[in-house]
C-alpha cells in the first residue's frame, strides 16, 4: 500500500510538470524559435522529451495535421537531436471533403508506423505495406513499380518540428 501511494505521489508530481516548446525548426532543419543548445541541456539531462511535426501548410485549410508525440529513445550526433518515436498503430484521416474531421486505424497491426526525427527536418520512418494502401495506389493508377517508388519515397520525409521538454514552473 505504501508502495502504491509513493508510485501515485511520484507520478503526480511529473504530471505537475509542463511541457515546453523549446526548440523549433522548418523542414529545411533551420531554427525557427528556441535554442539548439536548450534542447541539447535539456535532453543530456534526462528531461522527458516530446516532439511535435506538422504535415501540410497551416495557412492551407484543405490539409493540415499536427501530431505530438514523447520520444522513445534519443541520440545526439554531432549536436542536434535524433529521437525515435515508438512504434503505433498506422493512422489516416477522412476525405478533406468530409464535414467532420475524423482519424481511423488503418490495420490492426501495432508496429504499423514507428519514425526518427530530427532536428535536422530529416524524417526516416517506416511502416506496414498492407494491401488497403496498395489498392489505394492502384486507384490513383499507378503501376506496381511505381507503388513501390512511392513507398520509398516515403520513408524519408522533410517536416516542421517543435521539440518540448517538460519542466517545472
Amino acid at each position: 500500500m505504501v508502495l502504491m501511494a509513493l508510485t501515485c505521489f511520484s507520478m503526480q508530481a511529473q504530471n505537475d510538470g509542463l511541457y515546453k516548446v523549446v526548440y523549433e525548426a522548418n523542414r529545411k532543419g533551420e531554427r525557427v524559435s528556441g535554442s539548439l543548445e536548450e534542447l541539447l541541456k535539456y535532453v543530456r539531462n534526462g528531461n522527458p522529451i516530446r516532439v511535435g511535426w506538422e504535415l501540410g501548410v497551416k495557412s492551407d485549410s484543405t490539409f493540415y495535421l499536427e501530431h505530438w508525440s514523447d520520444a522513445g529513445f534519443i541520440t545526439i550526433h554531432k549536436d542536434h537531436v535524433f529521437a525515435q518515436i515508438n512504434s503505433i498503430y498506422g493512422q489516416g484521416t477522412t476525405h478533406i471533403s468530409m464535414p467532420v474531421p475524423a482519424i481511423f486505424l488503418t490495420n490492426n497491426n501495432s508496429n504499423g508506423w514507428v519514425a526518427v526525427f530530427g532536428t535536422t527536418g530529416e524524417v526516416k520512418q517506416k511502416f506496414e505495406r498492407n494491401e488497403d494502401m496498395v489498392k489505394y495506389f492502384k486507384g490513383q493508377g499507378l503501376s506496381d513499380e511505381e507503388i513501390e517508388e512511392e513507398f520509398k519515397k516515403q520513408e524519408k520525409a522533410r517536416y516542421a518540428t517543435k521539440w518540448a521538454v517538460m519542466v517545472k514552473e
